[in-house]
Protein backbone atom coordinates (compact mmCIF):
# COMPACT_ATOMS: atom_id res chain seq x y z
CA UNK A 1 0.00 0.00 0.00
CA UNK A 2 1.41 3.58 -1.14
CA UNK A 3 0.39 6.96 0.48
CA UNK A 4 0.82 10.26 -1.15
CA UNK A 5 2.47 11.90 1.99
CA UNK A 6 3.15 11.55 5.84
CA UNK A 7 -0.49 12.52 6.98
CA UNK A 8 -1.53 9.23 5.13
CA UNK A 9 0.58 7.51 6.24
CA UNK A 10 -0.07 7.95 9.50
CA UNK A 11 -3.81 8.01 9.25
CA UNK A 12 -3.71 4.64 7.64
CA UNK A 13 -6.79 4.85 5.95
CA UNK A 14 -8.10 5.79 9.19
CA UNK A 15 -7.34 3.01 11.39
CA UNK A 16 -3.92 4.76 11.89
CA UNK A 17 -5.10 4.93 15.39
CA UNK A 18 -5.69 1.40 15.98
CA UNK A 19 -2.61 0.74 14.16
CA UNK A 20 0.20 2.71 15.93
CA UNK A 21 -1.47 1.79 19.57
CA UNK A 22 -0.87 -1.78 18.58
CA UNK A 23 3.01 -1.36 17.63
CA UNK A 24 2.87 1.46 20.96
CA UNK A 25 1.44 -1.85 22.87
CA UNK A 26 4.01 -4.43 21.23
CA UNK A 27 7.25 -2.10 21.48
CA UNK A 28 5.86 -1.31 25.47
CA UNK A 29 5.44 -5.24 26.16
CA UNK A 30 8.70 -6.13 24.43
CA UNK A 31 10.79 -2.95 26.07
CA UNK A 32 9.35 -4.16 29.65
CA UNK A 33 10.01 -7.93 29.23
CA UNK A 34 13.64 -7.17 28.28
CA UNK A 35 14.24 -4.77 31.90
CA UNK A 36 12.95 -7.61 33.48
CA UNK A 37 15.08 -9.94 32.29
CA UNK A 38 17.99 -7.52 32.41
CA UNK A 39 17.20 -7.48 36.01
CA UNK A 40 16.88 -10.56 36.80
CA UNK A 41 19.73 -11.21 34.92
CA UNK A 42 21.73 -8.52 37.19
CA UNK A 43 20.08 -9.72 40.83
CA UNK A 44 20.65 -13.46 39.76
CA UNK A 45 24.54 -12.45 39.26
CA UNK A 46 24.69 -10.87 42.42
CA UNK A 47 22.97 -13.43 44.37
CA UNK A 48 25.80 -16.11 42.89
CA UNK A 49 28.72 -13.42 43.73
CA UNK A 50 27.19 -13.20 47.40
CA UNK A 51 27.13 -17.46 47.43
CA UNK A 52 30.79 -17.78 45.79
CA UNK A 53 31.71 -15.53 48.65
CA UNK A 54 30.16 -17.18 51.29
CA UNK A 55 31.40 -20.12 50.48
CA UNK A 56 34.94 -19.41 50.23
CA UNK A 57 34.53 -17.79 53.46
CA UNK A 58 33.01 -21.23 55.28
CA UNK A 59 35.71 -23.12 53.34
CA UNK A 60 38.59 -24.77 55.05
CA UNK A 61 42.03 -24.04 54.43
CA UNK A 62 43.72 -27.10 53.31
CA UNK A 63 47.69 -27.63 53.40
CA UNK A 64 49.59 -28.77 50.33
CA UNK A 65 49.49 -32.49 51.34
CA UNK A 66 45.47 -31.95 51.47
CA UNK A 67 45.00 -31.67 55.93
CA UNK A 68 43.15 -29.35 57.10
CA UNK A 69 44.95 -26.07 58.40
CA UNK A 70 44.27 -24.66 62.12
CA UNK A 71 45.33 -21.15 62.40
CA UNK A 72 46.00 -21.20 66.60
CA UNK A 73 47.96 -23.96 65.97
CA UNK A 74 51.14 -21.97 64.29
Amino acid sequence: MYFDSFTEFMLMGKHGFYVWVAYGATVAVLLGSWISARQAFVSAKKQIAQQIELAERSAPVTTRNGEDAHESET
